[in-house]
């Protein structure tokens, strides 16, 4: 027998206090001189000796009840064998990302799956991970369920993720001791920049390598171009292969009928390297690139993209007089400007004044919205942003000079968050800033980029939100980007401007990019109306095409292009050590492990409540008892 919480053992000394009081209790034996004996012995008499049998019962009955409430709290459990030889559980994780779509590869981790279910022998559970991961059979030593939810296993469209693989197997095993079976091809893709899981010593990883994937030819990018649609195709065969692509356009919204063939070509693509075709724009509503290949994967020899001017995302900039050119300039010009895939935004500007006339419908329209000042902002224009946001809507705001806190506490719906002005007087330290989360979507396009330190802060003002995530902080310590859900909705805040007086961040390289993936963040993913299957909102199907998207409740649908994550079909592989030394030991987790089991053990048996069962009908006889010898 164990104890989960011994040290109330120590409480057992609280018995020795009837004993005292019982021992303080006794008097020495009275005698006294009677001149009539026979009126004594008329008299009724106690026997002694019984009244002292009471007594001891009595301390017994205290004592004992003393003892039991020390070892109900102590949380008594017995140690089974059958829970201990439950916590060695073998977690199958299989791949089902693109990737694994190739012909004969899947097949392979099926077969790569079931060995591994073999081999363990005893409690088996399956997990299935792309970019998310499901456990398709739930720990159990009947291996015809792991089996089962192996068979039912089918490959799909969406990108690679170990950390989210590993994380789940993780949680499914309860801190007990086991295995980690990944049966993957490895593809490098699947550990982002900066990715790390940390698990105990007590979980073993292997690797079940399903090996290469055989060539393939996708089509890696499609964007507008002024008046051309230019795609990239990629082989990554080991020779030399003509590509045939088509370009197909559809005039309606979802009707595959009126799909047409707008144009064909055929280049040649080297070994292991891309190659760029043309097309003029067709009339139409949407297109899409499609490359002939029935070698390799099938999920990306077709990538769609919207042509439907209307579709383009447009951003409204909340200033103090509403002039662009004047106000907001390098905010204006970085959304406008042509990005790498995108014909850029469209941006519209308004001031806090004009707000007074607008409807909520014409606000809701916007794709984002970027506060960067609250001045002339009525109670009406926060209630439109505060509705807005409700509803869905992404906000940046930027804490220069004239955006005031109380404004944007109550634009934001008396959410809890509070922006201070800086502290005048004194000379304020030159700042640097540091990403504190590297894998928010925000950094997605800086990869990284040191450069981002390389931005200097004169100014800025103090962001207090303890309920949101911080993104990035100074180099003094101070939160320097902070991310809040609200609602629906999210708000995006920096604690400074975006118009080179606090900061010289407009005048670097990373600028542009960095208020893209901002904007991108807001608008739930969107750019120029171009998903990604992991960036799917609700309400669009996580399935390459095109679909109709309403961002905001009650506007008019526009047209999303869903495609695949260009990365899966980059054919960069790991080796089983370089997977390894992403994953980050934990040297106490065979202590947290067995605090671990030792806990589910006592929640199953529950024995704390027949000791305290036990001691309460102990107290209820000594009540009995007591209330004869009284």
């Amino acid at each position: 027998m164990s104890f989960l919480a011994p040290l109330f053992l120590a409480g057992a000394v609280a018995a020795a206090i009837p004993i005292v009081l019982h021992l303080l209790k006794r008097q020495p034996e009275v005698h006294l001189k009677f001149s009539a004996v026979k009126l004594l012995r008329a008299a009724p008499v106690e026997h002694a000796q019984k009244r002292h049998l009471r007594e001891l019962l009595l301390l017994a009955l205290r004592v004992a009840a003393l003892l039991l409430l020390a070892f109900a709290f102590a949380r008594p459990f017995l140690n089974s064998s059958a829970s201990a030889a439950a916590s060695g559980v073998t977690v199958v994780a299989l791949d089902t990302s693109l990737s694994m779509s190739a012909p004969g590869q899947f097949e392979k981790a099926r077969q790569l799956a079931r060995q591994a279910i073999d081999k363990a022998g005893g409690t088996t559970s399956v997990i299935t991970f792309a970019d998310t991961a499901t456990v398709t059979s739930q720990p159990s030593s009947d291996s015809r369920l792991a089996r089962a939810a192996i068979d039912r296993a089918r490959p799909g469209v969406s990108s690679t993720s170990y950390r989210n693989a590993l994380n789940a197997a993780a949680n499914l095993l309860h801190g007990r001791h086991g295995t980690i079976v990944v049966v993957t091809d490895l593809q490098a893709n699947g550990w982002d920049a900066g990715d790390q899981v940390a698990l105990p010593s007590s979980i073993a990883i292997e690797i079940a390598d399903v090996g290469a994937a055989p060539a393939n030819l996708a089509v890696t990018s499609a964007r507008v171009v002024d008046d051309r649609i230019v795609a990239s195709v990629r082989n990554t065969g080991t020779e030399s292969r003509p590509a045939h692509i088509t370009l197909n356009v559809n005039a309606s919204v979802d009707g595959a009928p009126a799909v047409a063939k707008a144009a064909e070509t055929t280049i040649p693509v080297g070994a292991q390297e891309s190659g760029e075709v043309t097309f003029a724009v067709p009339r139409g509503r949407w297109a899409s690139v499609v490359v002939d290949d029935d070698k390799g994967v099938a999920g990306d020899n077709a990538r769609y993209l919207v042509l439907d001017a209307s579709a383009q995302p447009t951003i409204l900039i909340v200033t103090e007089k509403g002039d662009l050119s004047r106000e907001g300039f390098y905010v204006h010009q970085a959304l406008v400007a042509s990005a790498a895939d995108s014909r850029g935004y469209e941006v519209e500007g308004v001031s806090g004044a004009d707000l007074q006339k607008w409807e909520q419908a014409r606000f809701d329209a916007h794709s984002a919205v970027i506060l960067l000042s609250t001045r002339g902002l009525d109670h009406h224009g926060r209630s439109l942003i505060a509705d807005y946001v409700k509803k869905g809507g992404g906000i940046l705001i930027a804490a220069g000079a004239q955006v005031e806190g109380e404004v944007v506490q109550e634009a934001l719906g008396d959410t809890n968050v509070s922006i201070m002005p800086p502290a005048t007087g004194s000379t304020p330290p030159v700042r640097t800033l540091a990403p504190a989360d590297v894998r928010h979507p925000v950094f997605h396009a800086l990869g990284g980029r040191s450069s981002l330190g390389l931005v200097k802060f004169k100014q800025i003002g103090t962001l207090r939100a303890t309920a949101c995530p911080t993104l990035a902080q100074f180099t003094t310590g101070e939160p320097a980007l902070v991310d809040c859900d609200i609602a629906a909705g999210r708000a995006i805040m920096l604690a400074s401007d975006l118009d080179n007086r606090w900061n010289d961040f407009p005048l670097h390289a990373t600028f542009v990019p960095f208020l893209h993936e901002v904007i991108q963040y807001l608008s739930g993913g969107q750019r120029s109306s171009d998903y990604v299957i992991a960036q799917v909102p609700a309400g669009v199907a996580a399935v390459p095409g095109v679909a109709p998207f309403t961002l905001v409740p009650g506007a008019a649908p526009r047209l999303v292009a869903v495609n695949v994550d260009p990365g899966e079909s980059d054919p960069s592989r790991l080796t089983a050590e370089e997977f390894q030394t992403a994953v980050r030991r934990l040297q106490e987790g065979g202590a947290v492990a067995q605090r671990v089991e030792a806990r589910q053990q006592e929640e199953t048996q529950h024995l704390w409540q027949y000791v305290l069962g036990l001691m309460i009908a102990m107290l209820i006889v000594e009540s009995a008892v007591a209330t004869r010898t009284a």
